[in-house]
């Protein structure tokens, strides 16, 4: 949980949704979703990692780091927690829909961080 102050110092708490939840995999399977910790990759576009368990399991999904720069150009820089939220949010779509869990379907970059965005309404 985050606490923001505006300038008028009233505090806004911001609860992420992705933090813990539930996903009813592609096979009907329900299963139980936990983030774990985030860091981030110091080479190539350094791309921002956030790790999660699934039922014991780890899964790892990455946020192109050239990709979140030019989304938020312009716009507030995105939280720590709402970046849990877009990758929370891409995991339980890409698990609903059967993909595997590797870095190919778990990899957020232009197109998919501005819709994660939008459905999150993270887009001021």
């Amino acid at each position: 949980m985050r606490v923001l102050d505006g300038p008028d110092k009233i505090n806004m708490t911001y609860e992420p949704l992705y933090e813990r939840f539930e996903v009813l995999a592609a096979g009907g399977t329900r299963l139980g979703v936990k983030f774990i910790r985030s860091g981030f990759l110091a080479q190539g576009d350094r791309p921002e990692l956030f790790f999660f368990e699934i039922n014991g399991e780890e899964a790892v999904v990455g946020i192109s780091g050239a990709s979140l720069a030019r989304f938020e150009s312009g716009r507030h820089r995105l939280s720590r927690e709402q970046k849990i939220d877009v990758a929370g949010r891409w995991l339980k779509r890409q698990m609903e829909a059967g993909k595997p869990l590797n870095s190919g379907s778990l990899y957020i970059q232009d197109d998919e961080l501005a819709n994660l965005a939008i459905e999150l309404n993270f887009t001021q």
